[in-house]
């Protein structure tokens, strides 16, 4: 079955035959309707989009479809291009599960509800998409959404699916026993699961109830996260990399266009011996300190590959492991963000990525908190009470946003907010609504 053949409104369950796959439209696509508005912006925001409007329930709440990228931040959304797709649902009382679950898609520019369709049994969801196709888990299926009209297939594959992920042309499928202790990866299509090849990864475990992405493809290698663990392996044989399991562990990670760079600690259970290494996508260690590092790069945008990496308060060329330059501003657990060659860190001033000189002068105020989100050449952080728009270079502050103003009266549900980038602009993510912002150069 082509599962991009749009289906009749009428169809409801069309079963092929044992193993094929099984498609639906669920609250089919408004097509015949007049669409659901965004309501009125927020002060500050382009569009906002509240889940009580998507739902048709008071109390409604986002949870990201995702899973785990936020941290405590409920909502979020995956990016379809013109298309973003989120999940508006209510949370029992009692049992504390989320239901009466939807994923919904809506325009990316406006806001405007374009369909909905049913969540429920859905477990989590690709941040990556393939084509226009939205890939989720459903206990042993792997469930496609057509981003475009909200038409669901279903794929049933006979295992217990972890996750499922894609490069763009093929998937990935990580699968196992629940309470085993191996793992396995296939890369294939949506009609043949492990066409290309399949990975066992042994000595290795998942919660039960994870919910973070598993596996994300950076540097022309696949990574793939476990409770027990970080593996990589190369994308084209399934051939494993490296793998960083106990006694070792993984303390921090980034990312910088199709690189990933890992903070490893050495021997992490070891109370007495303290080593951590900056190593590539690759497993090749670009730099050691003799210390315990916990140091995460929350941005690395707008980078060449070959610019300086940030490991503690020192900066290393990724190509020679070269030691460029050193501060005492940032220590063994600074965290840092890196925006268009300005390295940004909480209380003082920014730097030159590639030479460590002062970048702000000094009546500018050091930001308090890391850029998390950028757009438009802005670095966006997340203040005391508002959102700053900041120029990388100067500090300049080019807009700022009130979070009360956006989020209005949360009546005692939660204030926090996470940023997530989309290729319209700076998505404001709160568990009852979401707003976006554009700053643009």
């Amino acid at each position: 079955m082509n599962p991009y053949r749009r289906l009749a409104v009428t169809a409801v369950v069309a079963i092929v035959s044992v193993g094929a796959a099984v498609a639906l439209v669920a609250n089919a696509p408004r097509e015949d309707a007049e669409p659901t508005s965004s309501t009125t912006a927020s002060p500050g925001a382009v569009w906002t989009l509240d889940a009580a409007d998507v739902l048709g329930a008071e109390f409604a709440t986002f949870e990201d479809p995702v899973g785990g990228r936020f941290g405590e931040v409920a909502g979020g959304v995956i990016d379809a291009g013109d298309v973003l797709v989120a999940k508006a649902g209510l949370i029992n009382q009692e049992s504390k599960e989320f239901e009466q679950s939807e994923l919904v898609g809506f325009d990316a520019s406006t806001g405007v509800v374009r369909w909905s369709a049913s969540a429920d049994e859905i477990d989590n969801c690709s941040s990556t998409v393939m084509g226009s196709i939205v890939l989720c888990v459903s206990g042993s299926d792997v469930v496609a959404i057509d981003a475009a009209s909200g038409e669901v297939t279903r794929y049933p594959t006979g295992w217990n699916v972890f996750g499922v992920t894609a490069d763009g042309t093929d998937i990935y499928v990580v699968e196992g026993e629940i309470d085993g202790y191996s793992v396995r990866i296939h890369r294939g299509t949506l009609g043949d699961f492990d066409a290309r090849w399949s990975l066992t990864v042994d000595d290795t475990w998942l919660e039960p109830n994870n919910r973070l992405e598993i596996v994300t493809i950076a540097g022309g290698n696949g990574v793939a996260r476990f409770s027990s663990g970080t593996t990589l392996f190369d994308v084209e044989t399934g051939a494993i990399v490296d793998n960083f399991a106990s006694p070792d562990c993984v303390r921090g990670r980034s990312e910088r266009g199709d690189e990933v760079f890992f903070v490893v600690g050495r021997r992490c259970s070891d109370l007495f011996v303290f080593r951590s290494d900056l190593v590539d996508s690759t497993g090749r260690t670009i730099a050691t300190v003799d210390a315990e590092l916990y140091q995460r790069t929350s941005v690395d945008a707008l980078n060449a590959p070959d610019d300086p990496v940030m490991f503690g308060g020192t900066a290393f060329d990724p190509i020679s492991g070269r030691e460029l330059w050193a501060t005492d501003d940032y220590n063994f657990t600074s965290d840092v963000a890196v925006v268009d060659g300005a390295v940004i860190a909480p209380s003082v001033p920014a730097r030159d990525l590639r030479t460590g000189g002062q970048l702000w002068s000094a009546d500018v105020e050091p930001v308090h908190a890391l850029p998390a989100a950028v757009h438009g050449g802005a670095a966006y952080v997340v203040d005391w009470q508002e959102i700053l728009a900041i120029e990388p270079a100067t500090g300049a502050r080019r807009a700022s946003v009130s979070i009360e103003g956006l989020l209005g009266n949360t009546e005692g549900r939660s204030e926090q907010v996470a940023l997530q980038e989309t290729g319209g602009g700076v998505l404001v993510v709160n568990e009852t609504r979401l707003n976006l912002l554009s700053t643009r150069e």
